[in-house]
């Protein structure tokens, strides 16, 4: 969580000279197709809602304007409102149809910074860490795993790697994100996303937790569930926090009892055991262990370690996996893969 802090002469002079807004609403012709059922505010600033009106799926309204190009909100006319028939919609909760059958173009992909739409941070999150060269058994053309099994990430072989933070619960995705986004966040498209704002130092350590960068895993993460996240910094914020839980894990006891046991066959409960000695007992029933089968072999794929509690520098681990609910162990036991395919 980030805080921020001005002394009241920056203040002053950050008013003083501070332009003037100059953006205005864009008048826009057609309807507003809506995808979801979505607040309809008459304050888009200050999110005031009069009777309550939200969009109904699959209905047509009448278009007004958006409020700036390229901007988050359209301004829609739903009929029967009270106060005033003219409501503020999130862009993420449908789509602008000037005519049948046609659609406003998209930002062009790559160059459209998302902004998530409005809301608390998330204070119940699911952290999925790899274990990388199981995942490159499993998929060893990414071109993270061709670096991986050419001995060029020695690093990611004796460590958890970052696969995501994500806001529960399970379903909690794309908040905020236009649809010409989430019709290319797959796979093979995931370097047509917007690139993610991050600081040089931040990306660099991004890039050495997180090996799939290299087909831009970070780019989706952000897309899918960074934008539920809804911490003041971001982006950044979202992977700073990300790294946090990461680096805790792995300079743990836990991550020394996995890199002691690289092929060996370890058990869920030998696992939970090592979470409970490194943050407090109670702590291992936060995490579920996930494998993956390769040509009848069970390997430890990730380790799921729910939190619940604002993720923070200050914040202990321990204690937000314990304020998290118990879960099930997962898969009982698997092999900890080495590098290289088998």
């Amino acid at each position: 969580m980030f805080r921020f802090s001005f002394g009241p002469a920056a203040i002053a002079s950050a008013l003083l000279f501070a332009p003037a807004p100059t953006w205005a609403a864009e008048k826009l012709e057609g309807y507003f197709i809506a995808e979801q059922e979505c607040e309809a505010y008459q304050s888009k600033n200050r999110f005031t809602n009069p009777g309550g009106i939200t969009t109904s799926i699959r209905r047509a309204y009448d278009m007004i304007a958006i409020n700036k190009p390229g901007g988050d909100y359209f301004q829609i006319r739903i009929d029967g409102a009270p106060v005033t028939n003219a409501r503020w919609v999130h862009t993420s909760c449908g789509v602008h149809v000037v005519a049948a059958e046609t659609e406003t173009a998209p930002v062009p992909p790559g160059s459209n910074p998302v902004q998530p739409s409005p809301g608390a941070e998330s204070t119940e999150n699911l952290m999925t860490l790899s274990w990388q060269p199981s995942f490159c058994e499993i998929r060893p053309n990414k071109d993270e795993c061709e670096a991986l099994n050419a001995g060029n990430l020695v690093h990611a072989t004796r460590q958890l790697s970052v696969h995501g933070l994500w806001p529960q619960p399970n379903g909690n995705f794309y908040c905020g994100v236009p649809n010409s986004i989430k019709q290319i966040d797959k796979p093979e498209t995931w370097g047509d996303l917007p690139e993610v704002d991050l600081s040089d130092d931040l990306r660099n350590a991004l890039n050495v937790a997180m090996p799939g960068t290299q087909s831009h895993l970070d780019r989706h993460e952000w897309i899918k569930h960074g934008t539920c996240y809804r911490g003041e910094g971001g982006a950044e914020e979202y992977y700073a926090d990300t790294l946090l839980i990461t680096d805790a894990v792995n300079s743990s006891t836990v991550g020394r009892f996995l890199q002691d046991h690289i092929g060996q066959t370890v058990t869920a409960d030998d696992i939970r055991s090592r979470f409970d000695e490194a943050l407090g007992v109670g702590a291992g029933e936060a995490v579920q262990v996930k494998c993956t089968s390769d040509q009848g072999r069970v390997l430890i794929g990730e380790l799921w370690v729910h939190l619940k509690g604002t993720i923070s520098p200050t914040a202990d681990l321990g204690d937000l996996m314990r304020a998290a609910s118990p879960v099930s162990k997962g898969c009982p036991q698997g092999f900890l893969d080495l590098a290289g395919l088998q």
